[in-house]
């Protein structure tokens, strides 16, 4: 068996449960691929201080990428080098690829966003206000809070004017996507460019032979579903597929959230040879 592959995630409604945010379904299969030495590495909206906590809880020990693909933590103790560029944080070298979330607080308030358009962000929301809207207790909402490069916008106004929104700041550099719940501000990044990325350095680091694993359910998971070698393409709490443009092997999930998730990952990995 020569392929090596390595697992990217999306959380919510993906891996985790859209109400609960519970992957306790899928734990079995998590401690099989860990047990295999297969990475699974998170790749989602929530912030840095939401995935550690997500790692602990889960006992995932390898990479993962935070903000919508703005920044990609490695673990010091890993066998994969930091390279020049990155920068040191919390026991971790970390590869930045978004910008700072007070250039884009600056760029809504030079445009008059907050005043032509209805949506309110979550770093300015009370954290009982963000606990009431998303479900989470209040500990949960305030690490979800904790952003350093995007604002996480809950949108209030209408389709088209979100898509004039976008329009606009897509025309001057900036990224505007959905997730499954908000509505995501941040640079010219996304997941799939910090996946491909990481990517490139373990085929150096690790073996010429790593094959990539995505799974996700919302449009902020295309770039990263369509990277991929394999796709594990979710269907959402509606139980509609993203609609996607690869030619690569994909698999669509029965329903949403991680049984489905577990299910879906292990025929990937079956079908690679695996014994999961």
């Amino acid at each position: 068996m020569t392929e090596l592959p390595v697992i990217f995630t999306d959380l919510d409604g993906t891996l985790l449960d859209h109400d609960t945010y519970s992957a306790e379904e899928a734990r079995s299969v998590l401690e099989k691929v860990t047990a295999l030495g297969v990475p699974v590495v998170p790749a989602t909206s929530k912030t840095y201080s939401e995935v550690v906590e997500f790692r602990k809880l889960m006992n995932l020990t390898h990479a993962f990428i935070v903000e919508n693909g703005a920044a990609l933590y490695v673990p010091i103790e890993s066998d994969i080098r930091c390279p020049m560029g990155s920068k040191l944080f919390e026991g971790y070298w970390v590869r930045e690829f978004g910008v700072k979330r007070q250039a884009l607080c600056d760029v809504l308030e030079a445009l008059d966003m907050n005043g032509t358009y209805q949506f309110k962000s979550l770093t300015d929301m009370r954290s009982a206000e963000v606990a009431e809207i998303t479900g989470l207790d209040l500990a949960a909402a305030q690490r979800a809070q904790q952003r350093l490069y995007s604002e996480t916008l809950d949108w209030r106004d209408s389709e088209e004017a979100l898509a004039t929104f976008s329009h606009i700041l897509t025309s001057i550099g900036f990224s505007v996507s959905q997730g499954g719940r908000f509505v995501h501000l941040m640079g010219p990044n996304n997941k799939g460019v910090a996946a491909q990325w990481f990517q490139a350095l373990l085929k150096r680091e690790l073996s010429p032979d790593v094959t990539t694993i995505a799974a996700g359910d919302a449009p902020n998971d295309r770039e990263l579903l369509e990277m991929a070698d394999y796709a594990l393409l979710m269907r959402n709490e509606r139980g509609k597929p993203l609609q996607l443009q690869r030619s690569g092997p994909t698999w669509l999930s029965d329903s949403a959230g991680p049984s489905a998730w577990a299910k879906g990952i292990s025929d990937i990995l079956t079908s690679m040879g695996w014994d999961i």
